[in-house]
């Protein structure tokens, strides 16, 4: 039976979060939207790829999917995922959220957010968001995701007509009852309860607390809290576990769409490292479509590399400034050019939601099935192409270190050349 659904506005969020799911030994499988109530899984985490809509489109969206089928379980909890760099449409989604989720019942719902992921150096002090310390609204994701203002959650949501109290760290760590109190209070007056937080132990306090409030609540976070709340709602396994399939031998596609310069740095040291093929891209090119005969030109390389058996690294030039609005149409573009070389990968690293996303629906797939994580923040799964098993490894651009897509290629060349679940486990 389901415990738990999860709904996020990419495909690596969504990931990310049923990857933590997963940790604590529960069934997680990803979807995209459009699945039907039927799907099995203790925990299914869709991908509502709202990303790129305007805030009013993704509230729709949202609200859609909240009407559907996937949430007539009764006894289903509800995490609502929100990037711990505050990317996308936060407030509106949440707005969407909460009014569907009291819709439907007679009871006073609130939400309780916690955007934090401190294993990645994202916290929440004062109800601002901090990257390593470092006010949000002052890094280059702020720059890069045409983000403006300040990165106070309050006022963002107060652009959603969502009203707010701070829970500051001195309560979180409190005494658990004293927490729980205070978290009972709080929701008397204010539909989101904002929570700071700088360790994993503010997050697990939070999630453990957070039960006094009942389960129709919304966990609204990123996959910090993900990770503390298979424990704090007391889930055991009842299925089996997903097992790893046997893999078939195939080059690596590496997939760089993301213009964070952490996932850029990553790609430079891939190809210093490894013996990858790398092939950059102008986003002019693949603005201006297939009709222009570099796009051919480049299609053709691609092919010729993974035909050869070459390790493949496909990079979005980030020299070029690309609108906000065109990163879209950049993402789509890049699948369409790659979809035809589904049948030559043997294995698939993407960085950035919207590029996996991209792919994948080129691709014809529709799921993926959680097995694991190289690192926090890099979940280990498979899809099924044209009956086959392929592995993949999904990330967020600003994620991870300069050593982070080596580790990805040393994972995956060990992972097809050494077959079995035992030795996946011990790689992982």
């Amino acid at each position: 039976m389901r415990k738990l659904l999860i709904l996020a506005d990419d495909l690596s969020g969504a990931a990310d979060c049923a990857n933590a799911c997963s940790s604590s030994g529960l069934n997680a499988v990803v979807s995209f939207e459009g699945l039907d109530g039927d799907f099995e899984g203790e925990v299914l985490s869709i991908d509502c790829d709202t990303r790129h809509l305007s805030p009013a489109e993704a509230a729709a969206r949202v609200s859609l999917i909240m009407q559907g089928p996937l949430l007539r379980q009764s006894d289903q909890l509800l995490f609502k995922k929100v990037d711990s760099t505050l990317r996308g449409n936060v407030g509106s989604e949440l707005r969407a959220t909460l009014d569907e989720r009291r819709a439907a019942s007679a009871n006073r719902i609130v939400a309780v957010m916690a955007p934090a992921f401190p294993a990645c150096g994202r916290t929440t002090v004062d109800g601002y968001q901090l990257l390593h310390g470092v006010p949000l609204d002052q890094t280059e994701i702020w720059l890069y995701n045409g983000l403006s203002g300040v990165a106070h959650l309050p006022t963002l949501l107060r652009q959603a007509d969502l009203s707010t109290s701070v829970l500051p760290l001195s309560r979180v760590r409190g005494d658990l009852a004293s927490l729980r109190s205070t978290m009972l209070q709080l929701a008397t007056q204010a539909d989101v309860i904002i929570c700071d937080v700088e360790t994993d132990d503010d997050l697990s306090a939070i999630a453990h607390a957070s039960f006094a409030l009942g389960r129709e609540t919304i966990w609204a976070g990123s996959a910090g809290l993900a990770y503390q709340f298979p424990h704090a709602a007391g889930f055991t396994p009842s299925s089996p576990p997903i097992e790893q399939p046997k893999f078939f031998p195939g080059p690596t596609l590496f997939v760089v769409g993301s213009m964070s310069g952490v996932s850029h740095r990553q790609a430079r040291r891939l190809e210093d490292a490894t013996r990858v093929t790398p092939i950059h891209i102008l986003p002019s090119v693949l603005l201006e479509g297939p009709s222009q005969p570099e796009w051919g030109a480049i299609a053709d390389r691609i092919h010729a590399s993974l035909q050869a058996g070459n390790d493949t690294l496909v990079v979005l030039d980030a020299n070029k400034l690309v609108d906000l609005h065109q990163r879209r149409r950049l993402t789509d573009a890049l699948g369409l050019m790659l979809a035809p070389h589904a049948p030559l990968v043997g294995a698939f690293v993407a960085t950035g939601g919207e590029t996996a996303r991209a792919l994948l629906d080129g691709w014809g797939i529709v799921s993926l099935f959680l097995l694991g994580e190289l690192e926090r923040g890099l979940p280990f799964s498979f899809a099924r192409i044209d009956d086959r098993p392929l592995p993949l490894l999904t990330k967020a651009g600003g994620f991870g270190n300069e050593e982070t897509l080596v580790s990805c290629w040393r994972f995956l060349t060990s992972l097809l050349g050494q077959q079995g679940y035992s030795t996946v486990r011990k790689l992982l």
